[in-house]
């Protein structure tokens, strides 16, 4: 084998080393840094869970008044979902729509067929106070319409409300990525 030959197959041998190095490379490149996680689908069942009113306890001819709160909110029953959104905009995106089709299964199921709810838009702290409500609200509104109009839900079982950046979840900055969300909360069954 001449030197040339040796050296073209040393090189060749080196290259082929190299090559998934470079393919991870420039995975990694393309791969923005700061890019959201894709939303985590919370399945129709563990929505019913989060939603539904706890078993009544039996009792033998003794009539049990459920303990009130007192306004406090620990008797009601919620869940935050991953819903996105355009930057800036009310505009569900396709990531948007796989929560949103789990979510209408849920509230069609039996335990939840006859149940109310409110939607609750929420944001960060980025942006001005009056924008966040507005904004938040529009979202609200767009789950909503979502739900009547591709799940079949009834218009009179949801409310849509918007609380910009007011209401923050305790355990994450203000400004973080986990306050932008969508809170669905049971409402109390009317007399």
């Amino acid at each position: 084998m001449t030197e040339t030959r040796r050296v073209r197959r040393a090189a060749v041998a080196s290259f082929g080393r190299l090559l998934p190095l470079a393919a991870v490379a420039g995975i990694c490149a393309t791969v923005p840094a700061l890019a959201e996680p894709p939303p985590a689908v919370v399945d129709s069942q563990s929505i019913v869970r989060s939603l539904a009113p706890p078993p009544k306890p039996a009792t033998r001819a003794l009539v049990v008044e459920p303990r009130t709160s007192g306004g406090s909110g620990a008797d009601e029953r919620r869940i935050n979902l991953d819903i996105r959104f355009g930057n800036d905009s009310d505009s569900l995106t396709a990531a948007a729509h796989g929560q949103l089709d789990q979510l209408g299964t849920a509230l069609k199921s039996p335990e939840l067929a006859h149940a109310r709810f409110v939607i609750a838009g929420h944001t960060s702290s980025s942006g001005a106070a009056q924008h966040n409500r507005q904004l938040s609200e529009a979202r609200a509104r767009a789950v909503r319409s979502y739900l009547i109009e591709r799940c079949g839900i009834a218009p009179e079982r949801l409310q849509a409300v918007g609380y910009g950046a007011e209401r923050p979840l305790p355990e994450f900055p203000p400004s973080a990525l986990q306050q932008r969300r969508v809170e669905i909360s049971t409402l109390p069954p009317t007399s």
